[in-house]
């Protein structure tokens, strides 16, 4: 009986996981259009010198939010292979966040100077952890 529900259980997560893995390839797609279609915006802007600040943050904004997405389920897809998350995966999603909302932030001139030293100190710390991570890893990756 604990044979059939063990074997139950992960079928069921196989089955959550090849779901999930189709919702991300359908997310990933939406986000590369929305850039594509972004840029496609913008072709006539730029022939013209006309590009507006708005419409170039948003662009800016939507294509760091393509690379929070690859991070994110390149550490989901791992997942998938191999049961386990590594934490160097996990800081890497975290420290792509970070420097993601920094670069928007200055970008958009929206910031005071403790919200970019917070950041700043955030993003130190999370690449300090990755070295650290990376370096005492017990199967010696990075």
């Amino acid at each position: 009986m604990r044979d059939l529900i063990f074997r139950l259980y992960d079928r069921t997560i196989d089955v959550i996981i090849i779901g999930l893995v189709l919702v991300m390839i359908i997310v990933m797609a939406f986000a590369f259009f929305e850039v594509a279609r972004d840029v496609w915006a913008l072709i006539p802007s730029l022939k013209a010198n006309l590009v507006g600040q708005n419409d170039f943050r948003d662009l800016i904004v939507n294509l760091l939010d393509v690379f929070v997405l690859i991070e994110l389920f390149a550490t989901f897809t791992s997942y998938v292979r191999t049961r386990h998350v590594r934490m160097t995966q996990l800081l890497d999603v975290t420290i792509v966040f970070a420097l993601r909302e920094m670069l928007v932030k200055l970008y958009g001139n929206r910031f005071s100077a403790e919200e970019l030293i917070g950041l700043c100190v955030i993003i130190i710390l999370l690449i300090i952890g990755r070295s650290l991570t990376g370096r005492y890893s017990p199967h010696a990756e990075s």
